[in-house]
């Protein structure tokens, strides 16, 4: 009800030429800056981050384990960016797909799956074209930057 409240009772203006129009009750979820985005992405991330836990718990998604009796890694998050990691498993992409879709529908979030990526290590890329089908996305090989660090480079 915070929430809600927060966005149905915010007003907005534009400024043209350094003069402020009337203001305008706004009709479309949050705008891009608005104080309130951090908080509702923290919370649906946390949601989401919850769900892939399950996931791996219930052996719905396999994520990666690390040696020496590390933690098992099926997901990170950081500002506006989610990274999935997995074993290459054909299950294991159509899970994600259908995880995904199912976590953004109720809540109306919208991902641009057409500028995401899938990266398969040791796989052929048309191997990974055709698992990154079902997602949407664009295959892609090593390396890459995530958050301005190389990823599968010579560090």
């Amino acid at each position: 009800m915070w929430i809600n409240g927060c966005l149905t009772s915010s007003k907005a203006f534009v400024l043209i030429n350094e003069s402020p129009t009337d203001n305008f009750t706004t009709s479309k979820g949050v705008c891009h800056g608005d104080p309130l985005s951090p908080f509702l992405f923290i919370t649906a991330m946390k949601e989401l981050s919850v769900e892939m836990k399950e996931a791996c718990v219930n052996g719905v998604f396999q994520g990666l384990q690390l040696p020496n009796r590390g933690p098992l890694i099926s997901h990170l998050l950081y500002a506006n960016d989610a990274l999935f990691i997995g074993e290459w498993l054909e299950h294991n992409v159509k899970n994600l797909a259908i995880i995904l879709r199912f976590f953004m529908h109720p809540r109306v979030l919208k991902s641009t799956f057409n500028k995401s990526r899938v990266f398969g290590v040791g796989v052929e890329l048309d191997e990974v074209a055709r698992w990154a089908c079902p997602l949407g996305c664009e295959p892609s090989v090593l390396p890459f930057n995530y958050l301005g660090v190389p990823v599968g480079a010579n560090m």
